[in-house]
């Protein structure tokens, strides 16, 4: 219900905007960006706590559904990689020694397997959580890299695509664009949701 209503406030929020904002400044502005430095900021300012979801609609309302997927799948990769070197590094030895003085030990899934999948996915589509701690938190947790970033890449990759799209067609003024890309996106959040209430009834079984 949450996730549905979020989606509701977003469509509801892109068509005020679609509404009000000022076309020629807004074509204003897209003279003037350029794909290389939004695209970095793309990738490393998530890393500090930013959201990211307003940078998937930015994308392809100045770039367009082609350079705007392409570029934020690449930030996004930056960004994922960046956030698991961090916890790797940094956030993992440091929480480990601080637990150590409790008697308690991290989590560790560095072994990979089913375990590790898991529990990607239940960190995944986990509500309310913001998505760097998130990233954080799989990468302290000692999930392989290869898990985290596939498993990041797919989920966030499906609702970026669908915000891309919802982007370029705010600026296209494309009614059924931004249609389409609204129920992509309420199908892409019943398919968290489903996921979710799954691994909650698996983990009751077990």
């Amino acid at each position: 219900m949450k996730r549905a209503l979020g989606v509701v406030a977003l469509v509801v929020l892109a068509l005020l905007l679609w509404s009000v904002w000022d076309r020629e400044a807004l074509i204003g502005w897209m003279r003037e960006a350029r794909p290389v430095p939004f695209f970095a900021l793309m990738a490393l300012l998530p890393a500090l706590g930013l959201p990211i979801t307003p940078f998937f609609i930015l994308a392809g309302a100045t770039f367009g559904a082609r350079i705007g997927l392409l570029g934020s799948l690449l930030a996004l990769a930056a960004n994922l990689t960046l956030c698991y070197w961090i916890a790797q590094s940094s956030l993992r030895p440091r929480l480990g020694a601080l637990l150590r003085r409790f008697d308690y030990e991290l989590p560790s899934f560095e072994e990979g397997g089913q375990s590790a999948v898991r529990f990607t996915l239940m960190v995944k589509v986990a509500p309310g959580v913001p998505g760097f701690v998130k990233h954080y938190g799989l990468g302290a947790a000692g999930v392989p890299f290869s898990v985290y970033f596939v498993a990041s890449m797919a989920i966030t990759g499906l609702y970026a695509a669908a915000l891309i799209v919802l982007g370029e067609s705010l600026l296209e003024h494309d009614l059924g664009k931004a249609v389409a890309a609204a129920v992509a996106l309420a199908a892409v959040a019943g398919a968290f949701w489903w996921l979710r209430r799954r691994r909650m009834r698996d983990g009751r079984g077990t």
